[in-house]
């Protein structure tokens, strides 16, 4: 999803009208529409400063909004996963492989699909990284998307957490999180 896309949809999802973003950045009363219509058009790309004033005021990271060098490869394909799932919804599934020890298969990694449940005319095909930083990502990601199949958090915590990312990590409940975006927690 390109960064247009990306600032549309999080001031849709905080039902913010453009010109009301637009003002909040700064804009004159005329402009202000004019100004984020650039932005959700992709006639402008927002720098980094506009970047994080658009964050402050989405309440989201601002890596959302920006490709710069100063984000690691790995929150930038963290990022593009998030956004891809938005843009692909139900087709994407992330999830755990289980550990198997057989010292003379020379796969590293191997899975199953239930072809009662897929509907491809070919078999899925999966990515796994070899990549211990972008592994503990994905890790948290999986529960958070088992989370959301369990109906342990709602659609709208999902997304809090996604936009919010790497902020709201807790290693899968190890730690506090910088960011809360559970509306409820358990007790």
């Amino acid at each position: 999803m390109q960064i247009s896309e990306r600032i549309k949809r999080i001031r849709e999802y905080r039902n913010m009208t453009q010109k009301e973003l637009g003002l909040a950045l700064g804009s004159t009363e005329k402009s202000a529409a004019v100004r984020v219509g650039q932005y959700e058009t992709g006639a402008r790309i927002p720098k980094l400063d506009s970047a994080k004033a658009l964050a402050k005021i989405l309440h989201c990271n601002y890596s959302n909004f920006y490709d710069g060098v100063e984000l690691s490869n790995a929150e930038q394909i963290m990022m593009n996963f998030f956004w891809l799932e938005e843009t692909v919804g139900n087709s994407l599934y992330v999830f755990q492989l289980q550990k198997y020890n057989d010292k003379d298969d020379k796969r590293i990694a191997h899975g199953m699909y239930n072809d009662y449940q897929y509907n491809g005319v070919f078999p899925p095909v999966a990515i796994a990284l070899n990549y211990n930083k972008i592994n503990d990502f994905m890790r948290e990601w999986a529960i958070r998307f088992q989370e959301l199949a369990d109906n342990e958090i709602t659609r709208e915590e999902y997304f809090e957490w996604k936009i919010n990312w790497p902020f709201t990590c807790d290693d899968g409940g190890r730690f506090e999180p910088s960011i809360h975006w559970r509306k409820y927690t358990s007790t």
